[in-house]
């Protein structure tokens, strides 16, 4: 992804002037590009992680991108936050104790800290910069929700914290997955791997749900038709969580910043099961205020895959002779 600059002041920039000054290029795929038209921009930073902009666009307002790939966008980050967070934390029976894993910008937390249920929620970020940024530029994403005196924010590696969790023996009723793409270019690259895995079972309660992003559903539709030699980041999740988890549930969300139907993985030790009819009761229950984006009628969307997406999802299990429990 490339932030088109063709000056090097980084000056405001008015509606009066030509859109073509100042563009943001989105790469899907080295087949497929957006484009962005920018106002402004608003902070541009390098920590020892990552590259961090903050930009404003005309469509979607505030913009987090992180090594040039797009994070959430005030437009419609609720529709993200709340898909990742509700639909866990409705499954899970007693959801007291939360790890936030990664969400710097603090909208993961904003909706956690909503549940009146919750007695603890512990966030582990790798990068502090990114978090003071968000907290100073990012207002409308956090809302204050650092300031909760539930919330333990720690800025350390993740696989550093698990190891003192278990040394603490904490145990955790949901966990909460935010961590940007595993590629070679992000902090999460090989966050996911057996030996973690094993450790964070460890470090949850026997009621455990987990959630975690899964890229982008579309990957599955162009895999397909390129054939692909690499499979997506979704069946590399299938192929690892299928050895741990009891119960896998795939489903997702169109993000219009992204242009994309999102994907989540909702994992646990147990089977997951949602009762349509009592969803809204939860809802109303456990939380303290309103929800913008979910409730039963959304989460039936969430949940209702196309067929072209169950058919290739079976057939890569049935190949790869793997098993849902």
């Amino acid at each position: 992804m490339t932030l088109f600059l063709p000056m090097d002041d980084y000056q405001k920039f008015s509606d009066s002037l030509p859109l073509q000054w100042l563009w943001y290029y989105e790469y899907h795929s080295p087949y497929e590009v957006h484009s962005h038209a920018v106002k402004d921009i608003i902070v541009r930073a390098k920590s020892k992680y990552q590259q961090i902009d903050v930009i404003d666009t005309f469509n979607s307002g505030k913009v987090l991108i992180l090594n040039s790939e797009p994070q959430s966008a005030q437009v419609d980050e609720y529709i993200y936050h709340e898909s990742l967070v509700h639909p866990a934390m409705i499954a899970c029976k007693s959801p007291n104790n939360v790890l936030i894993i990664g969400g710097g910008e603090g909208a993961t937390l904003r909706e956690v800290v909503k549940y009146k249920t919750v007695k603890k929620i512990v966030m582990v970020d790798i990068d502090e910069e990114l978090h003071k940024i968000a907290k100073e530029y990012l207002k409308e994403w956090h809302q204050n929700s650092f300031e909760d005196n539930r919330v333990i924010l720690i800025f350390d590696d993740i696989k550093n914290y698990i190891n003192k969790a278990l040394e603490n023996n904490e145990k955790f009723d949901v966990i909460i997955s935010d961590l940007n793409e595993p590629t070679g270019s992000t902090p999460a690259f090989k966050v996911y791997t057996p030996e973690f895995i094993e450790k964070i079972l460890k470090v949850s309660s026997d009621n455990l749900v987990m959630v975690l992003q899964a890229s982008d559903l579309k990957d599955i539709l162009f895999w397909e038709h390129r054939q692909d030699k690499e499979y997506p980041i979704i069946f590399e999740h299938f192929e690892l969580f299928s050895k741990y988890f009891n119960d896998i549930l795939l489903y997702h969300a169109f993000i219009p910043s992204f242009f994309s139907d999102w994907a989540f993985l909702l994992l646990s030790k147990s089977n997951i099961l949602f009762n349509i009819n009592t969803i809204d009761n939860i809802i109303q229950e456990r939380i303290s205020g309103e929800l913008k984006f979910y409730d039963s009628e959304t989460h039936q969307l969430l949940f209702s895959l196309p067929k072209f997406i169950r058919s290739t999802l079976n057939k890569f299990l049935s190949k790869n002779k793997i098993k849902i429990k």
